[in-house]
């Protein structure tokens, strides 16, 4: 609401809630293209090669936001979803080379969007916007003392336990990959609003979805992409007759001796595919788009992503305790607990053992605790460790759970870091004043939570970089709005006193001096955006 100088009363649209896809698609254009070089370089050049034109690349989009950051009242949120954009794509547009990529160029082309990640927490950290509160300053202070502890531990532990090199930087890339992200979202609250990058995230989210409906539903999809020869020289092993990893069948048999077909999306795997998708679900639900709620819904049955419908309970948990009575929280919390335990149960008996396995390797991090107070090391547990040191599953049992790999590599440091940083977060998340954004954090970090007890890809770039940085946004933007002392927050506050003083004047009036614009205010429909198949309803 505004008054000009007439003493008109002005009902304009809020410029805070501005979203303009055109205003991105340089920064788009250059993602794809720089992508299509990058995959050229994989191809046919050497690592050196390749290494150059990612640095090229890169500096193009990094001297884009650099440029974008200088403008004032920037929105930077496309960049805060670069990295997930080449996670969900990385392994389509990889396969296409496959055959002709050595294991250097494949290790380095997979850590391509974690590289990008940190060159965007670097650009923004040597911003440090001054107008920061100091509440959110204190905040990001911790969290860089906690990640700065946990990298400090792990390279001691590679001093002391001497594990494989490789199976220790990839599992150290996982375990500080929270931390990182929610950093990046921390720093990026002053110049980007995350209800901008959550529509950038279901527009992602929609485009993944249509590409897993095409993939689920023609034979030999997979095969196109040469997505054997990928897996294989990334040391998964896949089917014979298919041609798929394991992975791409459910262990869940509805007919005995038939698994399903599970979909995969663009990220060609289900287990990743499935905890994006409860980030887009979770970001639908807040954009009030109905529709990409159901079809988000669709794909998390159709992926059979037990983390993604973990998530979805928790979310509910929140959601009737938060939008509805007492008595409603109570009864859906036990019909989840009913249901929950139905599937528990489902799963025992239809199951090959996959569920089991997940619970037994978050188990075992704590039956194997007291041998190894201060862990193995990095790299000497866990799934992914395995891919690159043969002997760091078999000599633990803690597989497939993400803070068990974490307690199994670290020990007490770990967990007490972990443990630490859930809290502090969770303090933050509940002390977020706006219900909608408070739902939308804790739903999102109670349902990672869970997933990451039990899912070890859950702390991978892939799965937590959504999150994470939606946390960042929501908690920064907070803390940043209650901030006391924020000159921004205290001209806006006079700025409403001033409209509000003027709107107070202009409504003693006489009637006739205002009779049009009241009828024109009173007859207004509230605006609503259409963005290809999602609607998304400005509050």
């Amino acid at each position: 609401m505004q008054v000009n100088e007439d003493g008109e009363i002005m009902f304009a649209k809020s410029k805070t809630y501005e979203f303009s896809p055109v205003l991105d698609i340089i920064p788009l254009l250059s993602l794809i293209a720089g992508l299509c070089f990058i995959t050229i370089a994989a191809s046919f050049g050497t690592t050196p090669m390749l290494v150059v034109t990612t640095a090229i690349v890169f500096f193009s989009l990094i001297a884009q936001l650099i440029h974008r950051m200088v403008v004032r009242n920037a929105e930077i949120s496309f960049f805060l979803i670069v990295p997930t954009i080449m996670s969900a794509t990385q392994n389509v547009y990889l396969g296409t080379v496959a055959d002709s990529l050595d294991s250097g160029r494949l290790q380095f082309a997979v850590i391509l969007n974690f590289i990008f990640s940190i060159a965007l927490y670097l650009v923004l950290l040597a911003r440090n916007n001054p107008g920061t509160s100091s509440g959110l300053r204190k905040l990001i202070n911790s969290v860089t003392v906690a990640l700065a502890f946990l990298v400090l531990y792990g390279a001691a532990t590679v001093v002391l336990f001497r594990p494989d090199l490789t199976a220790a930087m990839a599992s150290l890339r996982n375990i500080v990959a929270p931390f990182l992200f929610l950093l990046i979202g921390l720093h990026a609250s002053t110049w980007a609003k995350h209800i901008v990058y959550l529509r950038y995230l279901v527009l992602l989210g929609f485009a993944t979805i249509i590409f897993g409906f095409i993939e689920a539903n023609i034979p030999q999809f997979w095969e196109s992409f040469n997505l054997r020869s990928l897996w294989e020289k990334k040391g998964i092993s896949v089917q014979a007759d298919s041609g798929l990893p394991r992975n791409f069948f459910a262990s869940e048999q509805l007919v005995p001796g038939e698994f399903l077909r599970r979909m995969a999306g663009p990220f060609a795997d289900p287990v990743n595919f499935g905890t994006f998708l409860f980030a887009v679900f979770m970001a639908a639900w807040y954009l009030k788009g109905l529709l990409s709620q159901i079809l988000t819904v669709v794909a998390i049955v159709l992926a059979v992503s037990k983390g993604a419908l973990l998530g979805v309970f928790v979310f509910l948990a929140f959601w009737t305790r938060y939008f509805a009575s007492r008595i409603s929280h109570v009864i859906s919390l036990l019909l989840l607990a009913a249901g929950a335990y139905f599937f528990y149960s489902f799963t025992l008996t239809s199951s090959t053992g996959s569920t089991t396995a997940h619970i037994d390797g978050f188990v075992a991090a704590f039956i194997e605790f007291p041998q190894n107070p201060f862990g193995r090391g990095l790299g000497s547990s866990g799934v992914l460790a395995g891919l690159f040191s043969e002997g760091s599953e078999s000599t633990s049992a803690v597989t497939e759970s993400g803070l068990g790999m974490v307690i199994g590599q670290l020990g007490f440091v770990g967990l007490f870091v972990y443990v630490v940083f859930f809290v502090l977060l969770s303090h933050h998340v509940l002390r977020v004043k706006d219900l909608r954004d408070k739902t939308l954090a804790a739903g999102l970090l109670g349902g990672f939570m869970l997933n990451a007890a039990f899912n070890e890809v859950a702390l991978s770039p892939n799965s937590a970089a959504a999150y994470f940085i939606i946390l960042g946004l929501v908690i920064g933007s907070s803390l940043t709005g209650a901030a006391p002392n924020s000159k921004e927050a205290h001209s806006s506050k006079e700025t409403q006193r001033s409209e509000l003083k003027r709107f107070q004047e202009v409504a003693a009036r006489p009637p006739e001096r205002s009779d049009r614009l009241w009828a024109r205010g009173l007859n207004e429909k509230p605006r609503s955006g259409f963005t290809g198949f999602f609607r998304f309803s400005r509050e």
